[in-house]
């Protein structure tokens, strides 16, 4: 049996861009997909991919860092998928399997990179921020219309006699939140 693999970091990102893409290239029993970090393994259509390949089954994926953004773990999946006679075929390495022995080097080689590449993302973007602050235009995530919604409802029910836990509660929005939109619109 043949699986794709494919993944986007984010809900509002197009993961079926991958899914077409690799589908008309190969012929796939079944697809499973993710629209959250690779940063974390624990993810639910991966998981579900993990239960269900068994010894002889090929996953198919379109890059290295759809799998992880973390070196070891992604090295530690592939021994383990090695380990249980599961290929992956990486389709932007010429479908290279990487439970090869070249496959490994070539893993090995380009884990890192997508490692070292997340970590500069990340010093890239806390620069960002830390300038941006400097500047006065850094405000942090800001509250969706419907927790703003909720935190004046919450400030209604104060102004009746309820404590600011008690309205957060009544208003459903957790009592941080409420107690940083009162910060915020001081």
């Amino acid at each position: 049996m043949q699986y794709i693999y494919a993944r986007t970091s984010t809900k509002e990102q197009n993961v079926q861009q991958q899914i077409d893409y690799l589908e008309t290239k190969y012929k796939v029993d079944k697809v499973f997909s993710d629209k959250q970090s690779g940063k974390n393994m624990d993810r639910p259509s991966f998981n579900e991919l993990i239960t269900t390949v068994k010894s002889g089954d090929t996953i198919i994926c379109q890059d290295l860092s759809r799998l992880a953004r973390d070196t070891q773990s992604l090295l530690d999946f592939v021994q383990d998928m090695t380990n249980k006679n599961i290929s992956i075929q990486i389709d932007d390495l010429g479908s290279t399997d990487i439970t090869s022995a070249t496959g490994k080097m070539v893993l090995t080689t380009l884990a890192a990179v997508a490692t070292m590449q997340r970590e500069q993302m990340i010093e890239k973007q806390t620069i960002g921020i830390a300038r941006a602050k400097a500047e006065g235009k850094f405000k942090g995530k800001q509250q969706s219309q419907k927790t703003i919604n909720a935190c004046k409802k919450a400030l209604e029910y104060v102004d009746k006699g309820l404590s600011k836990e008690a309205a957060a509660k009544a208003a459903s929005v957790g009592k941080a939140t409420l107690y940083r939109y009162i910060n915020d619109n001081k």
